[in-house]
């Protein structure tokens, strides 16, 4: 059995969007009212599922949805400036296009940031797909591309940078690869037990060759 699917998150994972991310949170705490957070207790959250860090920066709950989405906004007016974590990130899904037959992103953000981010880097032509997803709502969109593709869950692999993403992987049986460069911590993530742990963006190839080999 080989990887015909991978997909990629994006916040966290191809893109550096802590800084911005952080930034915007604390602009939209001040205009609604709700806790800051500082840099010390960033870390600290970091180590911590999204329902966590939801109960620390008491956010009320009918104002989640409002700020989440101006905090989408806000991160668009900036695409232009997100950074890649890999340089040479056009070389990268230009190797990998040759080893699977599908690539693509399921994110959290909007799907106009990413393209821009797409665009910036050339890589459009290389991605197959963006798809949205709610916050906690990964795994039904996972379905939704393995339906898409007519394959079966053991042929696609998911790269993420946080819990929430390899919780639904494991739900839905995919294979998933986490970050460690990510928004939550090495520590965080190696408790959840993801299939394969990585340091360098360029390992996801490795791993694609050896399944596709076995």
């Amino acid at each position: 059995m080989t990887y015909k699917c991978v997909v990629f998150d994006f916040d966290g994972t191809l893109a550096d969007t802590e800084e911005k991310a952080f930034n915007i949170y604390n602009e939209l705490a001040t205009k609604y009212k709700y806790s800051t957070v500082t840099m010390e207790e960033l870390q600290h959250i970091k180590n911590l599922h999204i329902k966590e860090i939801k109960e620390i920066v008491d956010i009320p709950f009918y104002q989640f949805p409002r700020a989440l989405r101006d905090g989408q906004k806000m991160m668009r007016k900036e695409s232009n400036q997100i950074h890649a974590f890999a340089p040479d990130i056009h070389d990268f899904f230009t190797a990998l296009r040759k080893e699977t037959n599908h690539i693509g992103i399921l994110t959290s953000n909007i799907k106009k940031t990413v393209a821009d981010f797409l665009i910036t880097y050339d890589i459009s032509h290389e991605i197959e797909f963006i798809m949205c997803s709610a916050l906690l709502s990964k795994s039904k969109k996972i379905k939704k591309v393995l339906r898409k593709y007519d394959i079966n869950p053991g042929e696609m692999l998911y790269i993420g940078d946080e819990v929430r993403d390899i919780e639904a992987c494991h739900k839905v049986g995919v294979d998933v690869v986490a970050v460690k460069w990510g928004y939550n911590t090495p520590f965080a993530l190696e408790k959840c037990k993801p299939t394969f742990m990585i340091d360098n963006i360029w390992d996801v190839i490795d791993i694609v060759k050896t399944k596709n080999k076995a």
